[in-house]
């Protein structure tokens, strides 16, 4: 991925909020672009294709507890159709955001990382955290184990390719 552009899919806002703090104020993945789709539950559009720069690198960020492995392999065939994207990285979250936090930060549960009182509160407080580069290293928090799983049924076909967008720590 030299010098292209990367657009990120991810299921939710959590995970675009986790990635552009991964990206922007931790330096730990590739930069680019952070867009909600989420591609085990919806097919990626002609108009989002067409939205993209010729040269694109696609990175699928979703949760494997829920969706369709049938709609997520549709989509990764339209990706790979179209002349604008050059390659195609497909990242499950094992078994999802949660999951992969638990993994890659000292907690032992959600809650922790933000001083949540219950897990639901949890997603609407990394929403409304402004200082979460600070938490997850405060709990520290390891690139190496987040995206790290292999997901099983029925998404063991699919490839973790998160090492290809994880950036060395600086």
């Amino acid at each position: 991925m030299r010098n292209r552009i990367v657009q990120y899919f991810v299921e939710g806002e959590d995970e675009k909020k986790v990635i552009d703090t991964l990206k922007t104020k931790m330096g730990l993945v590739k930069p680019g672009k952070v867009q909600v789709l989420n591609v085990v539950t919806e097919e990626i559009s002609d108009a989002r294709l067409l939205a993209l720069s010729p040269g694109t690198t696609t990175v699928l960020v979703f949760d494997v507890d829920a969706g369709n492995v049938d709609i997520l392999n549709k989509n990764i065939k339209k990706l790979k159709a179209c002349n604008a994207v050059s390659n195609v990285i497909t990242i499950p979250q094992v078994p999802n955001l949660e999951g992969e936090l638990l993994r890659s930060c000292n907690i032992r549960k959600i809650e922790e990382l933000l001083n949540s009182k219950s897990r639901s509160d949890f997603k609407s407080d990394i929403l409304s955290v402004t200082n979460l580069d600070a938490k997850l290293r405060e709990h520290d928090f390891n690139i190496d184990l987040f995206w790290s799983a292999t997901p099983g049924q029925p998404y063991q076909s699919i490839e973790n390719h998160a090492a290809q967008v994880k950036q060395k720590c600086r």
